[in-house]
């Protein structure tokens, strides 16, 4: 008898994006006041996929590079949804569909004369599970509505809005400079792009509208923008309402929305991580769009209970946001409190490193969110409009720990036992 062979080692599953949650969309263009529609877009419910792009070169093909940016984008998705190709994370999927897309446009550019010169914008998002991450270059945009709100998410990548960032300009200034369509970046013109990615939750009930810049004029102010979207029961017309009213605001361009609602589930619970985080006094003032972008640059790590996340006089130059669970904060005097979801400690830390002034002990499996100095630093150079806010918010805090009248710290801090240290 021969002898028994041991079976094969398991087959390791290729990393498949998981199901999109229930979907809903609707996607409408129009050519508006031009001669032709140079828009392209794409939704598909079943890949979790949605395309805007806006030609760019009138006469030089820009229908060409925003056709093929969508369908560039569609093929890459739909093979990773089927489990063929590279094993990525979404975030990487995403990236590497934009780049892709630039590059295919690039290269028949400089091969075809009659293409010459084409390049487009590309706004996307994938939605896998409950995160949506969007992929962007250029000035078309991406939106959230979410309990009553309207607020943009991507950024315009044109020199008048880099100004503004950059506190040349103000806001006010901004749509009617001179340079307000002077694309900074795009697909097409060069081999490879800046491709702006970002993952954000998406809980049931949220909107995502992705649109041309030819929308823009009917999207404010954004309170009738929320009235016909978030009562709408027929989502196409909803947009066609849209489209209308940013013609009737004297859009010249071309017109084109692609909006996805997701469906389904309890919107009565509570999203972890950016609602945490608004909690934290530092990100109080911040639109979802910079808490957005700060959660992005933020560590998720997690405890067992009974773990340690900070010794007693450690070394900290972090700031630690609870966003599942619970953190125990025992002094050695014997005193504790606990820290709670949306509860932050470590504040000052952002500014200097300094010793743990207490242990910090996770009391039930928890989730944390951290965010590190040097990258906080690094978030505030890249984005000085955010990092006003976020210095201005730190240096008014600290400013509370201040005797008005001796200009010294005062000996118990106004937030009680779990100070900032």
């Amino acid at each position: 008898m021969s002898e028994p062979t041991s079976a094969p080692p398991p087959v390791e599953p290729p990393l498949l994006g998981t199901a999109p949650p229930t979907l809903v969309s609707a996607a409408v263009t129009d050519v508006g006041l031009r001669e032709d529609n140079q828009d392209s877009m794409l939704a598909d419910d079943a890949l979790g996929l949605y395309v805007v792009a806006d030609g760019v070169g009138g006469h030089q093909a820009g229908d060409v590079a925003s056709a093929t940016a969508v369908t560039v984008i569609r093929d890459i998705v739909t093979h990773w949804r089927a489990g063929e190709g590279p094993r990525e994370h979404p975030s990487a999927l995403v990236q590497r569909a934009v780049e892709s897309a630039c590059a295919s446009i690039h290269r028949r550019a400089t091969t075809d004369p009659a293409v010459a010169g084409m390049s487009t914008t590309v706004t996307m998002v994938l939605i896998d599970d409950d995160k949506a991450v969007m992929g962007h270059a250029g000035d078309s945009r991406l939106y959230l509505l979410r309990e009553g709100t309207l607020e943009q998410i991507s950024t315009d990548h044109t020199l008048a809005a880099e100004l503004y960032r950059g506190g040349v300009i103000t806001r006010e200034h901004v749509d009617r400079h001179p340079h307000s369509h002077v694309l900074t970046r795009n697909c097409g013109s060069q081999a490879s792009t800046m491709v702006e990615t970002l993952q954000i939750e998406v809980r049931p009930g949220d909107l995502l509208l992705l649109c041309s810049d030819g929308l823009n004029r009917a999207l404010q102010p954004p309170e009738h923008v929320v009235d016909v979207l978030e009562t709408a029961t027929d989502l196409p017309a909803a947009l066609l309402h849209l489209v209308e009213r940013a013609k009737a605001e004297g859009s010249r361009d071309n017109i084109t929305a692609v909006a996805c609602r997701r469906e389904g589930g309890d919107p009565s619970l509570p999203r972890p991580t950016v609602d945490a985080l608004r909690q934290v006094p530092l990100f109080g003032a911040l639109s979802m769009a910079d808490l957005t972008h700060v959660a992005t640059e933020m560590v998720p790590r997690g405890y067992a209970a009974g773990e340690t996340v900070l010794e007693l006089g450690q070394s900290n130059g972090a700031l630690h946001v609870v966003v599942e669970g619970r953190l125990r904060w025992a002094l050695p005097s014997g005193h504790f409190a606990f820290l709670e979801r949306g509860g932050g400690i470590g504040t000052t830390t952002l500014v200097a490193a300094r010793r743990c002034p207490a242990q910090l002990t996770a009391e039930d499996p928890t989730r944390v969110m951290v965010l590190d100095a040097e990258i906080f630093r690094a978030l505030t150079r890249r984005r000085p409009r955010l990092g006003t806010i976020l210095l201005t918010t730190l240096s008014d805090e600290l400013s509370d720990w201040i005797d008005p009248d001796t200009d010294r710290g005062v000996a118990r801090p106004p937030h009680g036992l779990l100070v900032e240290y």
